[in-house]
């Protein structure tokens, strides 16, 4: 074993130690992300789309087009919709790109389809639909992130030149991140929406309405609490199961080769194999 690591041994580094201990991290983390995204992708699989008017109590699947009353304006780029997810990310220098924090919330809309139509509560649901909008305040060029690698392919991001009346102004980005005006740290929002006219799939469990607008409004698709799972995909059905196939596969033979080829090389470094 000593023998296969010979090429990459150093003298004892601490920074070295540090990166291989954090590359274990991150592989264990993969694996079980992995994990989950397997875990996600047999619910899909298990759970087929029904019509609107055939929904039960329970885990539930369905498909139509997004539809409601007012839409309101995404907090980045001004878009109209139903529900938007934003990623908040700074620039931490040579560690590059940080999580800051995530905004998420939305209103109730329909999905309609031939045979009716059913509320969703989207607040508390993980969305799969394409990328939104991407703006940066600050200088940094975006670098490479190995995260970037296991996130669902398809997203056609914007720079931004396309954005509405209603986006927000710099300055204004910098209060919606929760920093002062006078900061000059970089930081880059991710946008996702969920648009009026747009066809989704939505998996969720099925409740009775609390507020129901009329007798046919009995039934509300929203996060469950026995079975947590609640997705709003763009994608169909066999997009959705291919795609989070392909994910799941990569994170973990990827988290579980990264943790095993760290761990082993740093014991070979300390002696331990």
């Amino acid at each position: 074993m000593r023998r296969f690591f010979a090429p990459l041994m150093m003298p004892p580094n601490g920074n070295i130690d540090v990166w291989l201990v954090m590359g274990f991290g991150l592989g264990v983390v993969l694996f079980f992300r992995g994990l989950r995204v397997f875990r996600k992708s047999l619910v899909v699989a298990d759970t087929p789309i029904i019509p609107v008017r055939s929904v039960a109590m329970g885990l539930t699947q369905v498909h139509g087009h997004a539809g409601g009353d007012t839409p309101f304006p995404s907090p980045v780029s001004g878009t109209a919709c139903y529900a938007f997810r934003v990623k908040i990310e700074r620039y931490a220098g040579r560690n590059g790109w940080k999580h800051h924090r995530t905004d998420q919330n939305g209103r109730r809309f329909y999905l309609t389809d031939e045979s009716g139509r059913i509320h969703v509560e989207p607040r508390e649901a993980e969305f799969d639909v394409p990328l939104n909008c991407r703006r940066q305040i600050g200088g940094p060029v975006m670098g490479f992130s190995l995260m970037n690698l296991f996130r669902p392919l398809g997203a056609d991001a914007s720079d931004g030149s396309d954005l509405s009346v209603n986006a927000k102004t710099e300055d204004e980005l910098l209060e919606y991140a929760g920093v002062d005006y006078g900061s000059t740290d970089a930081f880059r929002f991710t946008e996702y929406c969920i648009k009026p006219d747009h066809e989704y799939d939505v998996l969720g469990t099925c409740v009775e309405n609390p507020r129901p607008e009329d007798e046919y409004d009995r039934n509300l698709i929203t996060k469950g609490t026995h079975d947590s799972t609640f997705l709003i995909s763009s994608k169909s059905e066999e997009e959705l199961k291919q795609g989070m196939g392909w994910r799941s596969t990569m994170m973990v033979i990827g988290g579980a080769g990264l943790a095993v080829f760290c761990a082993a090389l740093f014991m070979a470094r300390h002696g331990l194999l």
